[in-house]
């Protein structure tokens, strides 16, 4: 019965409390509540369950009186909830802490009781922040609180009044309840009297603080008589400080300002005329609360005068700052680059800065006009754009204004204009204002740059990427719509490096650009041409009727091209090579006709130049046969995969074998590829240096090998090919120093073959080069002799040591009235006192005919085919003469019977791009 009566006292303690300290104390965090001392002692009484149901009630109470007072039910549902929370986080922390419920023992209690205050205020702290402001569609509180321990001060009354209440009712001294109750109401009564003193002096600050008026009195004498509250905030001078002294005592900083002249006019009135008032502006104070800026108006009145102070500290910065702001918005639109304008959308008034004036060539002073100033100027194609641009940014569409147009100047010409602004909306004086900045110079450089990524700087025509990418729309459309035919030309200069070479770079560009000019000249105003790089060509020729009509201007071109180019004061004579490929549906990419036009380019070059050639499928295989044979040819020289053959040199008179001529030989993927194709390939991509260095090594070692296996066999010499781009080579005596003395041979062992071609690209250079080769020792053959273009005014000069005779003229030795060719070589090696070796013998008959004019070596088939290592020993062992005049063995039969195919011999490209 007893727990009963408790707690249903304390629910009913709850609920009135609560109903009378919502109606008249102010709730705030640094006021303890009443209803606290009730919930604390229902918790140290009868534990958290119990409290929960005082809080409950409590809560529900002010939350029925606060709605009652207009309050937000969401935020009272709210406080209701943290009230509870509040309790029950109390309450665990009471027990965490060793509280106990219903034994008060002293004091044991303390921390438990300190711990009480810290999570009340924490958990009503953390509710009013966040969860309060969620459940009323809040933004959360994020102002600073203040610090806990200072805040909790007064919880910790209540929680030693609750502690009082508490063992009153523990002890159940009821009769002593209302003993208690008086001075507990005199505390109660002091401290809320004490907490309203602090509210009133907290909002009497507010006020104070939010004045920006006071007021002081001064007597006949100049003395302050009355120095009011919101005088002493504004300067920060106090009442005591001021009173009985002269304000310029209290207030020094205003001595050398006009208020002492205005209270001397103003007490000297007084005495003489009506009241009279005179207002100080912009009267600057330094006090405790930092630089004022007042305005002080001075009023004469009956025995004295009296003066009322107004702070307009903040204004007159605001003023200042916005006199700034404009001088240097002035400035700024005075020495800016750009113009700017202002547009009242209402009243149609267009504000135009000097600047914006002046880059429409007007005079250069700021003016107010009308939009149409800007909007008549603008040019007809981009009028429609502006008006879309600035409907769409005034009606809220667009964040910002920005658009690039065509503006007249005054000169009458348009230039480009970037312009830009943003609109203020809603307030009664809609505008639009922003800058103009004239982009004519940029948008030339940037076009400059656009074409110069498409434009070939020497020439000015197309470039690749643009030829390709034209012709590229030019394919779809045609397999899309099966119109008019076209074909691609491509075109290489001949000779083009010679000129570079011989006449230097600034002739060749010179030639380049005129060649243009000639190409364009042929062409009709659909074609198109462009320049492909160093000395190629471009053109894409459209609307053909037929594909006849690609040779007709080919044919042009070539016409047009051979007349001389006057370049320097000279004349220079060029042509090209052209190959067509014509436009077809089956192409999937424009790379691929710029491919074939490029094979059969090729195919006109090889087929003597200033030609063109039209491209067709056997072209294509040619050519990717070629790619195939041109990468095996790298990996052969690379990993040295050929083989060295020798062919037996005899002497006539004995038919002995004396020496051997060298022959590279290759087998590619099992089948023989002749040294008429290889050579001239491998000379093109720059290997034959490699090759022939190769085969030089090999010829020296196997040739010492044999002198030293055969010494009485009676060999003289071997002969090793040499290519003028070998002989060019700044390192090629060394090599053939190094390849004689490693094989362990001497100098005069090694003869060296060249063709006469190779003496006559450069005699000069090439002279001093076998000179220094006949100086070591090594002798000079000259290849092939009578087929090329020797001079014999230069051969006399060559260090030459024999002349070999072509099969050529040896073949028509037996014909009847056959010329005198091999008498007249025969006759001029008597003359140089050089020795002469004879090729391609087939039959007896040569070879007799041959002794008998006085030849004394000779190499042939009739004697011998290119042999292997192998075969070189087995007929150095069988050591009988070659030849069918000296009865010859079965082994010498077999020798002979090589396989045929390797009829050509290890000859060079000057040769064989000759025939």
């Amino acid at each position: 019965m007893d727990l009963v009566v408790e707690i249903s006292g304390l629910i009913v303690t709850a609920i009135v409390v609560s109903a009378i300290a919502t109606r008249w104390v102010r709730t705030d965090e640094g006021i303890m509540q009443p209803f606290f001392v009730i919930d604390i002692t229902a918790l140290l009484l009868l534990g958290p369950r119990v409290a929960m149901f005082v809080a409950a009630a409590g809560a529900i109470t002010r939350g029925l009186v606060r709605t009652r007072a207009a309050q937000p039910l969401p935020r009272v549902i709210a406080r209701a909830v943290t009230a509870v929370i509040a309790i029950q986080t109390t309450g665990l922390a009471h027990w965490l802490l060793g509280g106990t419920v219903g034994d008060l023992g002293w004091p044991s209690q303390l921390v438990p009781l300190a711990g009480d205050v810290a999570a009340y205020l924490l958990t009503t702290r953390a509710s009013a922040d966040v969860i309060e402001p969620l459940l009323s569609g809040e933004e959360p509180n994020t102002r600073q609180r203040p610090n806990v321990l200072i805040a909790s001060a007064p919880y910790i009354v209540g929680v030693s009044i609750a502690v009082g209440l508490a063992a009153l009712i523990e002890q159940q001294l009821w009769e002593a309840l209302p003993v208690a109750a008086v001075p507990l109401f005199f505390v109660g009564y002091a401290y809320y009297d004490y907490v309203h003193r602090v509210e009133n002096d907290r909002r009497r600050r507010e006020v104070l603080e939010s004045l920006d008026q006071g007021l002081s009195v001064l007597d006949r004498n100049g003395f302050v008589t009355f120095w009011d509250d919101a005088l002493e905030h504004i300067v920060g001078c106090s009442r005591t400080q001021a009173m009985g002294r002269s304000v310029f005592d209290a207030l020094p900083t205003l001595r050398n300002t006009d208020l002492p002249r205005a209270i001397s006019d103003a007490l000297t009135k007084s005495t003489l005329t009506k009241s009279t008032s005179r207002t100080l502006t912009r009267l600057g104070v330094t006090s405790s609360s930092g630089a004022r800026v007042l305005n002080v108006s001075v009023l004469s009145v009956d025995d004295g005068v009296s003066l009322l102070w107004q702070d307009v500290t903040v204004s007159s910065r605001e003023e200042q700052t916005l006199k700034r702001n404009e001088e240097r918005l002035a400035l700024a639109a005075q020495g800016a680059s750009d113009g700017l304008w202002e547009w009242d959308l209402r009243s149609g008034e267009f504000y135009v800065s000097g600047r914006w004036r002046a880059l429409l060539g007007l005079p250069n002073e700021a003016a107010i006009v009308r939009a149409e100033e800007w909007i008549n100027r603008v040019h007809d194609d981009d009028i429609i754009v502006l008006r879309e641009a600035l409907e769409a940014h005034v009606s809220g569409k667009t964040d910002h204004f920005q658009l690039e147009h065509r503006i007249r100047h005054e000169d009458g010409t348009y230039r480009r204009f970037l312009c830009r602004g943003i609109a203020i909306r809603g307030i009664d004086r809609p505008r639009i204002a922003g800058s103009l900045t004239d982009t004519t110079e940029r948008a030339k450089e940037q076009e400059q740059l656009r074409s110069a990524g498409f434009r070939d700087p020497l020439t000015g025509l197309s470039n690749r990427s643009v030829f390709v990418e034209h012709l590229g729309r030019r394919l779809d459309e045609f397999k899309r719509r099966r119109g008019e035919r076209f074909a691609v030309l491509y075109l290489d200069l001949d000779r083009f490096k010679v000129v570079n070479d011989s006449l230097g770079h600034m002739v060749g560009d010179e030639l380049l650009i005129a060649v243009s000019r000639r190409l364009e000249s042929c062409l009709r105003p659909s074609d198109a041409l462009a320049r492909l790089g160093g000395d190629e060509f471009a053109i894409l020729l459209n609307g053909l009727s037929d594909e006849q009509l690609a040779n007709v201007i080919a044919f042009r071109i070539q016409e047009s091209l051979s007349a001389p180019f006057s370049i320097g004061n000279r004349e220079v004579f060029t042509s090209a090579s052209i190959g067509i490929a014509p436009g077809l549906s089956e192409y999937s990419n424009p790379e691929e006709i710029m491919r074939d036009a490029d094979t059969a380019m090729y195919h006109a070059k090889a087929r003597g130049k200033a030609r063109h050639e039209l491209f067709d499928a056997d072209m294509h295989a040619r050519t990717r046969d070629r790619l195939g044979l041109e990468n095996d040819l790298r990996h052969a020289v690379s990993n040295q995969d050929f083989e060295v053959k020798y062919q037996p040199i005899v002497s006539l008179a004995s038919g002995r074998c004396v020496g051997f001529e060298s022959l590279v030989r290759w087998t590619r993927h099992g089948e023989a590829i002749p040294p008429a194709t290889f050579i001239p390939i491998a000379e093109e991509l720059g290997l034959i240096e490699a090759l022939g260095t190769w085969v030089m090594e090999q010829a020296c070692f196997a040739f010492a090998h044999w002198l030293r296996r055969f010494p009485k066999s009676g060999l003289e010499w071997i002969t090793v090919n040499v290519s003028s781009r070998q002989l060019m080579q700044q390192n090629f005596m060394r090599l053939v120093e190094q390849a004689v003395h490693q094989s362990g041979l001497g100098p005069n062992d090694v003869r060296l073959e060249i063709t006469e071609t190779a003496l006559m690209d450069s005699p000069n250079n090439v002279a001093e080069v076998l000179r220094e080769l006949r100086d070591f020792g090594v002798k000079i053959y000259l290849d092939d002799f009578g087929t090329g273009y020797s001079s014999l005014s230069h051969l006399h000069k060559l260090p030459v040591d024999a002349l070999k005779i072509d099969r050529s003229f040896v073949k028509s030795l037996l014909v009847p009235d056959r010329p005198a060719t091999v008498e007249s070589i025969l006759a001029l090696a008597r003359t140089l006192n050089t020795s002469v070796v004879a090729e391609g013998i087939e039959n007896a008959g040569e070879a007799r005919e041959l002794e008998r004019l006085g030849c004394t070596h000779a190499q042939g088939f009739f004697f011998s085919r290119p042999l292997s290592k192998e075969a070189v020993e087995t007929l150095l062992m069988a050591d009988e003469p070659l030849g069918t005049q000296h009865q010859p063995s079965d082994l010498v039969i077999a020798a002979r019977r090589e396989p045929a195919f390797f009829t050509t011999r290890f000859e060079w490209p000057e040769r064989l791009l000759s025939q």
